[in-house]
Protein backbone atom coordinates (compact mmCIF):
# COMPACT_ATOMS: atom_id res chain seq x y z
CA UNK A 1 0.00 0.00 0.00
CA UNK A 2 1.39 3.40 -0.94
CA UNK A 3 1.98 6.25 1.48
CA UNK A 4 -0.81 8.21 -0.19
CA UNK A 5 -3.25 5.31 0.26
CA UNK A 6 -2.23 4.97 3.91
CA UNK A 7 -2.84 8.67 4.46
CA UNK A 8 -6.19 8.46 2.69
CA UNK A 9 -7.20 5.52 4.89
CA UNK A 10 -6.07 7.38 8.03
CA UNK A 11 -8.04 10.47 7.02
CA UNK A 12 -11.12 8.39 6.21
CA UNK A 13 -10.90 6.57 9.52
CA UNK A 14 -10.50 9.85 11.39
CA UNK A 15 -13.48 11.37 9.59
CA UNK A 16 -15.59 8.28 10.28
CA UNK A 17 -14.73 8.57 13.99
CA UNK A 18 -15.70 12.26 14.05
CA UNK A 19 -19.02 11.47 12.35
CA UNK A 20 -19.69 8.57 14.72
CA UNK A 21 -18.93 10.63 17.81
CA UNK A 22 -21.10 13.53 16.69
CA UNK A 23 -24.02 11.32 15.69
CA UNK A 24 -23.89 9.74 19.14
CA UNK A 25 -23.64 13.15 20.86
CA UNK A 26 -26.49 14.68 18.87
CA UNK A 27 -28.85 11.74 18.44
CA UNK A 28 -27.83 9.35 21.20
CA UNK A 29 -26.51 5.81 20.88
CA UNK A 30 -29.81 4.11 20.02
CA UNK A 31 -30.80 6.60 17.30
CA UNK A 32 -27.29 6.47 15.86
CA UNK A 33 -27.55 2.68 15.56
CA UNK A 34 -30.89 3.12 13.79
CA UNK A 35 -29.26 5.57 11.36
CA UNK A 36 -26.43 3.09 10.68
CA UNK A 37 -28.96 0.31 10.04
CA UNK A 38 -30.89 2.59 7.69
CA UNK A 39 -27.72 3.56 5.82
CA UNK A 40 -26.71 -0.07 5.41
CA UNK A 41 -30.08 -1.52 4.44
CA UNK A 42 -31.36 1.32 2.25
CA UNK A 43 -28.19 2.85 0.81
CA UNK A 44 -25.56 0.09 1.08
CA UNK A 45 -23.34 2.33 3.20
CA UNK A 46 -21.55 0.59 6.01
CA UNK A 47 -20.32 2.54 9.00
CA UNK A 48 -16.65 2.32 7.97
CA UNK A 49 -17.45 3.52 4.41
CA UNK A 50 -19.07 6.86 5.27
CA UNK A 51 -15.96 8.95 4.52
CA UNK A 52 -15.65 7.36 1.09
CA UNK A 53 -19.35 7.77 0.34
CA UNK A 54 -20.03 11.25 1.72
CA UNK A 55 -22.40 12.29 -1.04
CA UNK A 56 -24.52 9.19 -0.53
CA UNK A 57 -24.30 9.60 3.26
CA UNK A 58 -25.47 13.21 2.96
CA UNK A 59 -28.38 12.26 0.71
CA UNK A 60 -29.39 9.42 3.01
CA UNK A 61 -29.28 11.68 6.08
CA UNK A 62 -31.41 14.28 4.34
CA UNK A 63 -33.84 11.59 3.19
CA UNK A 64 -34.13 10.14 6.70
CA UNK A 65 -33.89 13.27 8.86
CA UNK A 66 -35.09 15.98 6.48
CA UNK A 67 -33.87 19.40 7.52
CA UNK A 68 -32.49 17.85 10.73
CA UNK A 69 -29.57 16.57 8.68
CA UNK A 70 -28.32 20.15 8.48
CA UNK A 71 -27.69 20.15 12.25
CA UNK A 72 -25.44 17.12 11.93
CA UNK A 73 -23.64 18.46 8.86
CA UNK A 74 -23.01 21.77 10.61
CA UNK A 75 -21.72 20.05 13.74
CA UNK A 76 -19.30 17.97 11.68
CA UNK A 77 -17.97 21.05 9.90
CA UNK A 78 -17.62 22.99 13.15
CA UNK A 79 -15.83 20.10 14.81
CA UNK A 80 -13.34 19.82 11.97
CA UNK A 81 -12.70 23.55 12.11
CA UNK A 82 -12.26 23.56 15.88
CA UNK A 83 -9.79 20.72 15.72
CA UNK A 84 -7.96 22.28 12.80
CA UNK A 85 -8.24 19.20 10.69
CA UNK A 86 -6.28 19.11 7.49
CA UNK A 87 -7.53 20.64 4.27
CA UNK A 88 -8.23 17.10 3.08
CA UNK A 89 -10.88 16.47 5.75
CA UNK A 90 -12.40 19.92 5.29
CA UNK A 91 -12.56 19.43 1.53
CA UNK A 92 -14.22 16.04 1.88
CA UNK A 93 -16.72 17.18 4.50
CA UNK A 94 -17.65 20.32 2.59
CA UNK A 95 -19.38 17.99 0.18
CA UNK A 96 -21.94 17.53 2.94
CA UNK A 97 -22.87 21.19 3.15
Amino acid sequence: MTTQNLQLNEHSEKLNKVIDRLLNEILGREATQIIYSYLESNHSIQRHEIAQKLNSFNGALEEYLGSGAFVIEKAILENLEENRETDFERHKILKLA
